[in-house]
């Protein structure tokens, strides 16, 4: 089973979700502010993230880079539902060039879902290249290279 985090601020959006998703075997881990989530995280490391932008304390995009920068939860996907406009918000693609964005006002399920399928199958695909990888072999500390600074 999947664990999805909502972060949003409002109660009415965490039901909107969990309704749309009712039919898939997913975990929910509502939180309402970013501080919050980020308790959160440090007790259950989620899957996917649903992310509002405008928050009060934290807002989004703030946790948003909060995230990229915590190695532990950097690869987490993050999906963003927002009622600001996408342009506001194109700077985190730097950052994260997958990452998804709805704008609230025309959230449906099918899409939600979509991108939601799309997230965890490229998350676990990407997991299973990167347990294939061989291991890098570790640094010889026998042997030393040694520069010559002389002018002679």
């Amino acid at each position: 089973m999947k664990t999805i985090m909502i972060i949003e601020n409002n109660q009415t959006y965490h039901n909107i979700y969990k309704t749309m998703l009712k039919d898939n075997d997913y975990k929910f881990i509502h939180t309402y502010d970013g501080y919050e989530a980020m308790e959160r995280m440090d007790e259950t490391t989620p899957d996917l993230i649903i992310l509002d932008m405008l928050m009060d304390m934290i807002t989004g995009d703030t946790f948003f880079m909060y995230l990229r920068n915590i190695p532990e939860y950097a690869n987490i996907p993050v999906i963003i539902i927002s009622s600001a406009p996408e342009r506001l918000y194109n700077h985190l693609r730097i950052t994260d060039p997958n990452l998804a964005f709805i704008e609230k006002r025309s959230l449906d399920e099918e899409t939600l879902i979509r991108e939601i399928d799309k997230k965890l199958s490229f998350q676990e695909s990407t997991r299973r290249i990167v347990s294939r990888l061989p291991e890098a072999p570790a640094s010889d500390t026998n042997s030393a290279s040694v520069v010559d600074n002389s002018n002679n």
